[in-house]
């Protein structure tokens, strides 16, 4: 790691060590004055639908507040303050809407599809939202990358500019369940002799690498020393969107995405009829328990490490770290397995 990433690397692990109480206080604090200004309303209430809108206000707030406040506190401000290939990596994110004057930053495995999947119908090169095809990610998309630095920068500074996050541990299992439980992009290929001769002393049992385990993911993450090396499936969502850099008008988020995403569309569609589609009917959720199955079978040492090398994103964000598991021992997990 050069002097650069060094020091940022110092300076964001004391930023987000020491914000931990004081944003646990601010979003408590949030959280009971949202909660009192929406009371009256409460009783009121004839379904679900209005409840789970008032938790999305709720946590969106808190959201977009707790990254402020982390932000204000950083040395990263603008793309100046990033390093060349921090900034080439960030440009290469951020989708530009023209017509629309908007700019959206994909994160791999929170609904990106979807999102370009929306961009495409409403630039007129996907004649149906609704169409079942694979997403092409690059073609008919404009990206920041592609722009003079003078039209990137009048971008950032006049256009609605807006991305999603999702809990962090989540997004790695969902990464895991799709790259290698699945193999889509021939993952297992890439990455097995790799773990294979780390992790296993060179020795692989099956020849073709299916039976790679989320402990073996977890430890490769983790021992990937440099994030911009990561593949962006499960780089952390603060370097893929660097948003203390950016400054966005308005971060969604996973778990509230119906809601989120309608809160986008009012704003950038104008005078499209597009709306957000539902999943695709062979999309396989990566639910809670889950969650909770894959990270008992890693060891408390690794879900530190883990932990520790996720904690922007966590804190950023405004999602509360795993707690602890008890150890039940590795176990092949196959897209099969509860």
């Amino acid at each position: 790691m050069d002097g650069i990433h060094m020091a940022r690397f110092r300076s964001s692990s004391l930023l987000a060590f020491g914000c931990v109480s004081f944003l646990t206080f601010i979003m408590m604090g949030m959280f009971h004055r949202h909660v009192s200004m929406f009371n009256f309303n409460i009783p009121e209430l004839e379904n679900g639908y209005e409840m789970e809108d008032i938790r999305g206000k709720i946590t969106r707030s808190i959201r977009n507040e707790t990254y402020r406040t982390v932000c204000a506190a950083d040395d990263i401000q603008s793309p100046r303050d990033l390093t060349y290939e921090q900034r080439e990596k960030l440009f290469s994110q951020i989708i530009v809407d023209d017509e629309r004057k908007f700019l959206y930053c994909f994160v791999p495995k929170v609904a990106c599809s979807n999102w370009k999947r929306v961009i495409k119908y409403m630039q007129g090169s996907l004649d149906n939202i609704e169409k079942q095809i694979k997403m092409d990610h690059k073609a008919d998309l404009v990206f920041l990358k592609e722009l003079s630095y003078r039209e990137i920068q009048y971008r950032l500074s006049n256009y609605y500019k807006f991305m999603f996050v999702r809990n962090p541990m989540e997004r790695l299992l969902s990464a895991f369940r799709n790259k290698f439980g699945e193999d889509i992009g021939n993952y297992r290929k890439r990455y097995g002799p790799t773990i294979a001769k780390r992790y296993r002393q060179g020795k692989n049992n099956s020849g073709n690498y299916d039976d790679i385990t989320f402990e073996e993911f977890i430890r490769l993450v983790v021992d990937t020393d440099d994030v911009n090396r990561m593949d962006p499936h499960w780089r952390p969502m603060h370097e893929l969107c660097q948003p203390c850099a950016v400054h966005y008008d308005f971060i969604g988020s996973f778990e509230h995405l119906q809601y989120d995403a309608q809160y986008v569309l009012e704003q950038i569609r104008g005078d499209s009829d597009a709306y957000f589609p539902k999943r695709q009917m062979y999309y396989d959720p990566t639910t809670r328990d889950k969650i909770e199955t894959e990270l008992g079978r890693i060891k408390p040492e690794y879900l530190q490490q883990l932990i520790d090398k996720y904690i922007l994103d966590f804190i950023t964000f405004g999602y509360a770290p795993p707690k602890k598991h008890k150890y039940q021992g590795n176990v092949f997990y196959s897209p099969s397995s509860p």
